[in-house]
């Protein structure tokens, strides 16, 4: 096989361009950046910024669980109190346990979505690439 022919069957096999794996549109095969989508092609890194929050999501969600884990151990001991000394008889065992229940609820649900948005706050911080200094 002549170098000619092996060069134009090389040149045919890659193309100029390539698509963006963001927005599918076609781009040169050097790009950085997309010009549709204005995303980066190349290697980027996520910075400090996101990496803090990500740290802080994961911190809040351990904390939302300890405090979920605390109060539903003062509970139980608010619970045999009840049971022991049976001071109201509108205040039964019954409706210590739906309070519980509800208070520990509330605060896991809370405290994971705060964690959660936390997390998606870091999703969104902007990206540079390596290079970028």
């Amino acid at each position: 096989m002549s170098a000619t022919a092996l060069r134009s069957s090389r040149e045919t096999l890659a193309s100029p361009d390539r698509s963006c794996p963001f927005c599918c549109s076609q781009i040169p095969r050097e790009a950085k950046k997309c010009r549709a989508c204005a995303e980066w092609v190349v290697g980027t890194s996520g910075g400090i910024a996101a990496a803090l929050l990500r740290l802080l999501a994961v911190g809040w969600a351990v904390l939302t669980v300890l405090a979920a884990v605390g109060l539903w151990s003062i509970g139980q001991g608010i619970l045999r109190w009840v049971w022991l000394h049976s001071v109201d008889p509108a205040i039964t065992p019954q409706v210590v346990n739906l309070l519980l229940y509800g208070i520990v609820a509330v605060v896991l649900l809370k405290g994971l979505m705060v964690s959660v948005g936390l997390g998606l706050l870091a999703r969104l911080a902007p990206r540079r690439p390596r290079w970028w200094t």
